[in-house]
């Protein structure tokens, strides 16, 4: 009995260090020569084919982007269900799309969701979905002091390469990670797999200074080689590849289709050094120096990063430049998307190319304003993408990819960086920030609608006025987004309205000169409401989150010992946000401050989903004498409305800092009567800590992307 306890537990010992060791180093015992088959997705020439035992066909991709994100999760928490995924993909092949980008190892969960989702298709005589796995490098890989070629980066990439590839075979089973999936992964969607990318955007400061600091002799694989031209980092990205290639093909006896990620700050073109300065753009890595052998049998391609960088950037191409790509530049045409650079791209590459990341965001805040324009409807987002779609057929590239599936409660932007809890950002919905509203599935705060903003009174029915007195009333309520107001004004709408708002004790004035207004207590925020459809929130200087936060980056100057405004100073401000600045292609580009504008000013228009005049950025709307409207948390200094935290005092902090409150106090009144106090009463606010409500719904893009790949 002890021995067969002995022989048992040394089983149990070797099996255990047999996965351990499998999952961390990918072993790769080869116990013959394999015959290798590319898989069923292979380049020829600049097109990508699919191919089975039946047919051959052109292969376009139509995909998007899905990442495991929902409202109260951190992206690496990867809490999307396998029953979550399934009910997406069928919204997404109902779209249109053939195809799911993922930007890194996921849990086993979303591939076991895959490999049921397709068997079930396929079962059907439908189509199924397919793959295109990518690998990221963190943040830290690249902002560190190392270069490309550390264990951090190639390191990690060496063995995230290789458990993609046994992932992907169903072969794998890898314990807990912070910044990647986790999981035994045992279904084998390998058929299914149209490609795998290295990389999701490469730094261009990394790979400067890997050029800089690495002398590496020219690599030379079986399958992949850097050609006399490539860079240092390019040469890393070739031994990658070959890593990558020979890793599947030696195990499995397969090869897929591969790609590298690249986007304008680092494509392979040279301009002139006021571009490259005021793009960032500090190195070119070109997929042209990177040679796929005859071995190769599947296929290399390139998957370009798509965005709004500089217009009219071909004119800035530098002189020699200009002479290398001299048998190019006279056939582009400058009247196509991007003033003719996606038909550089696609003429200089002799691959094929993939927009593999692009998108247009719905959000209310905005980082710069484009074509005039002050943020996207979910109806222009839906036009946009089309547009580009077609201009990618056009150019002759190999398809599209939209980013992202849907939004992203935990993103922020630079432009609101210092104004938030970094903590806490998934737990409330931000629509100030731009990089939450990317999706084509909206998550909508509460578990349904809070409040539709169209004038409708009847859904306010039962609720009792914070605010009652002559001029009408306020009725109050929140949610993970917005906090609402529904004011019911007894007068008519020519006479302007004022709605002083309190947040925070240590601020506020009680007096509003210009308006000739005075209040029971010190007032952070001014609503003014004036006629049927124009409305405006105001700040007090004092409480002015825009200076304390970007006077020492704009305006040159010290925010807090330099004209400092009273405590109970009685002026009202705009809101504004700080935006990126136009380009300026001279020497003068550095002298510039950047552009704002009046964020607080609302936008009249209905917000119901289900209205035919739908606008999804409006805040207000008016009805007779009913008026409605939403104030993002983010406009009133809330640093996290999760838990109830605004901006303290900046200049008591010299920066800014959280204080934590239990309500806020509103009033209503007008300036027709001199000497009058309007009172001010208060609303208790309610924190939802890590306990968030939301419920999705497709926006209208949806449904626009969806009739055009549908027709195609």
């Amino acid at each position: 009995m002890k021995k067969y306890l002995t022989v048992s537990i040394i089983l149990i010992l070797c099996t255990a260090a047999w996965l351990f060791l499998s999952s961390r180093i990918s072993l790769n015992i080869n116990l013959g020569e394999k015959q290798v088959e590319a898989g069923t997705f292979q380049v020829e020439g600049k097109e990508i084919y699919h191919v089975t035992d039946q047919e051959k066909e052109l292969f376009e991709i139509r995909g998007v982007n899905l990442e495991s994100i929902l409202p109260g999760h951190f992206i690496t928490d990867f809490a999307v269900s396998k029953e979550q995924y399934k009910e997406w993909f069928q919204l997404i092949q109902e779209m249109g799309a053939n195809t799911i980008r993922i930007p890194t190892i996921l849990n086993s969960g979303f591939y076991d969701a895959l490999y049921s989702f397709n068997s079930e298709k396929e079962a059907q005589g439908g189509n199924p979905l397919y793959l295109i796995q990518a690998l990221w490098v963190t943040d830290y890989a690249q902002d560190s002091r190392n270069d490309a070629y550390s264990d951090d980066f190639f390191g990690q990439l060496r063995i995230d390469v290789r458990n993609a590839v046994d992932i992907i075979h169903g072969n794998k089973l890898l314990p807990y990670a912070k910044t990647r999936g986790s999981g035994w992964y045992t279904k084998d969607v390998s058929k299914w797999v149209a490609g795998i990318t290295l990389g999701t955007t490469w730094r261009g400061d990394t790979s400067a200074y890997t050029n800089h600091m690495r002398s590496e002799s020219l690599y030379e694989g079986k399958w992949f080689c850097a050609s006399e031209d490539a860079s240092q980092f390019e040469n890393m990205l070739a031994r990658l590849l070959d890593i990558l290639m020979d890793y599947e093909s030696t195990k499995y006896g397969q090869q897929h289709l591969v790609s590298i990620a690249s986007e304008p700050v680092t494509d392979p073109f040279d301009y002139e050094d006021i571009i490259d300065v005021q793009i960032n753009k500090y190195d070119r890595i070109d997929a042209e120096h990177i040679i796929a052998e005859d071995t190769v049998l599947s296929g290399f391609f390139v998957s370009f990063k798509l965005y709004d960088f500089c217009p009219d950037i071909l004119d800035y191409l530098t002189e020699e430049e200009q002479e290398r790509l001299s048998e190019i530049l006279p056939g582009i045409s400058r009247s196509g998307a991007y003033d003719g650079y996606l038909e550089l791209l696609e003429k200089y590459y002799s691959i094929p190319v993939v927009v593999g990341d692009c998108g247009f965001s719905t959000s209310r805040g905005i980082t710069k304003v484009t074509d005039g324009r002050y943020g996207l409807t979910e109806k222009q987002q839906g036009e946009a993408l089309v547009r580009l779609y077609q201009e990618c057929q056009k150019t002759g590239f190999s398809g599209m990819v939209i980013s992202n599936w849907q939004d992203d409660w935990s993103q922020t932007d630079w432009n609101i960086y210092p104004l938030t809890d970094k903590e806490r950002e998934p737990f409330w919905h931000n629509v100030q920030a731009e990089a939450q509203g990317y999706g084509l599935l909206a998550f909508e705060p509460g578990e349904e609608a809070t409040v539709i903003v169209d004038g409708d009174p009847s859904e306010w029915k039962g609720d009792e006025p914070v605010v009652s007195n002559e001029w009408g009333s306020v009725f109050c309520r929140q949610d993970e987004a917005y906090l609402y107001l529904y004011v019911e004004r007894t007068g008519t709408s020519e006479e302007k309205l004022y709605i002083p708002i309190d947040v925070t004790q240590n601020s506020g004035s009680k007096t509003c000169t210009k308006e000739k207004l005075t209040f029971e207590r010190g007032a952070d925020f001014l609503l003014c409401l004036e006629g049927d459809s124009y409305a405006q929130l105001l700040v007090q200087t004092y409480y002015d989150p825009w200076r304390a936060a970007w006077n020492q980056n704009i305006e040159h100057i010290d925010a807090y010992t330099i004209s400092v405004p009273d405590p109970d100073e009685d002026e009202f401000i705009a809101m504004r946000m700080v935006l990126e600045s136009d380009p300026i292609y001279s020497e003068e580009w550095n002298k510039r401050n950047s552009p704002t504008f009046d964020t607080g000013l609302l936008r009249f228009g209905i917000a119901d989903p289900e209205s035919d005049e739908y606008d999804s950025l409006a805040d207000f709307y008016t009805l007779g004498s009913c008026t409605e409207i939403r104030i993002p948390w983010e406009l009133l200094n809330f640093q996290d409305p999760s838990d109830r935290t605004v901006h303290d005092d900046y200049y008591e902090h010299y920066g800014i800092e959280g204080e934590k409150i239990k309500q806020i106090y509103l009033g209503l009144g007008s300036n027709s009567k001199e000497e009058q106090d309007i009172s001010m009463e208060a609303f208790r606010v309610k924190a939802w800590g890590r306990n968030v409500k939301y419920h999705q719904r497709l926006k209208r893009s949806y449904y626009i992307v969806q009739s055009c790949w549908k027709a195609s």
